[in-house]
């Protein structure tokens, strides 16, 4: 049954991959154990399957890691943010692909690393149900109080786990634009499949989500549906990024740099060719949880404006920072200079 899976797998990648030259590996999972044409060289990549990391879901599938790093990556994937900073703090990861909230809360709490890279830009969406969007569409800000007073309760947000990027947009999003309490609202944190579940079951009002989660929700059923983008919120916001510590950073400069080059092409193709890297993701991901007509259709969304350039982002990455410190998640006062690395991005890019 394994060898059966295994064939399968590779067989689809092959079909994927543009330009590679023959099979290199299999899944995520077992690329650590295949890759680098026999470097001694381990490291271990924390990632999470969301779209945010769709430079990953290309390079996974493109085969990039096996075939042109000289280092054999073994993938760790979290169900969020949060619990794979936990796994950077321990010292049990040497690169990730996550959120730029959770990275900052982990390098404000001592996890040596730097952004090397930025993944997406305005990734964030409220969606809600279509109760809650007439509320929101005749009262505005005072949805929050008109809902409670006439339904008697506070609505429900779904929302990625306590300190996710998606979470801590929800409260930026109700306390600095609106001038509101989180009170106004029950917040309940989630994995990502948990979250879609209970928004489509009806068991909460609306959420912070990112894509593909709010397109399958307006496919599935029709009445939960995005109600505002991040744009209008947050001009700029970032979203996921690319993490590697500083050990790996000072010993070993030139893998980094080759990591941004893999990274930074990932994201060309992108931008060239949305619908195979969508068809990428739903490979990774699991065809089953993430149907390829779904990841097509959320590739095209108004929240999968991916990018590599981590100069896009510094301002509103200090922004969230300084949110942080009114949460009271930090007591650190981050620059540019401790989150970021823009050095190699610089050296690979032409300024794309």
């Amino acid at each position: 049954m394994t060898d059966d899976t295994t064939s399968t797998t590779v067989s689809r990648r092959d079909l994927l991959r543009t330009g590679a030259a023959g099979v290199a590996g299999t899944t995520a999972g077992l690329s650590g154990c295949l890759g680098g044409g026999g470097s001694s060289t381990t490291l271990t990549l924390g990632t999470i399957n969301v779209f945010p990391m769709m430079q990953y879901f290309v390079i996974d599938q493109q085969g990039w890691y096996e075939d042109e790093l000289d280092a054999e990556i073994e993938v760790k994937t979290f169900g969020g943010g949060p619990p794979l900073v936990q796994a950077y703090q321990s010292g049990s990861l040497d690169l990730a692909y996550v959120g730029i909230s959770p990275g900052l809360v982990g390098i404000a709490n001592g996890v040596a690393s730097k952004v090397v890279a930025a993944n997406v830009l305005e990734p964030n969406v409220m969606v809600g149900s279509e109760t809650f969007r007439s509320y929101w569409n005749e009262h505005g800000k005072q949805a929050f109080e008109r809902f409670r007073e006439e339904e008697g309760r506070k609505p429900t947000f779904a929302t990625l786990p306590a300190g996710s990027t998606p979470d801590v947009f929800l409260r930026f999003w109700l306390q600095e634009k609106l001038g509101l309490s989180t009170d106004v609202v029950k917040i309940v944190g989630q994995s990502p499949s948990a979250l879609q579940s209970t928004l489509l079951s009806d068991n909460a009002d609306a959420g912070s989500v990112i894509e593909p989660i709010a397109t399958r929700l307006a496919r599935d059923d029709g009445t939960v549906e995005p109600f505002r983008y991040a744009k209008p919120i947050m001009p700029g916001q970032p979203g996921a990024v690319l993490q590697p510590s500083q050990s790996l950073i000072d010993d070993q400069p030139d893998l980094v740099r080759s990591l941004v080059d893999l990274h930074v092409r990932a994201t060309e193709f992108i931008q060239n060719d949305r619908e195979t890297a969508a068809d990428m993701a739903s490979e990774v991901v699991g065809t089953d949880v993430l149907p390829t007509e779904i990841a097509r259709a959320a590739i095209n969304s108004k929240a999968s404006t991916f990018i590599s350039d981590p100069a896009k982002i510094v301002d509103k990455s200090l922004v969230y920072n300084d949110f942080h410190q009114q949460l009271g998640n930090v007591d650190t006062d981050l620059s540019e200079d401790d989150v970021f690395d823009r050095s190699f991005y610089e050296e690979v890019s032409s300024g794309g």
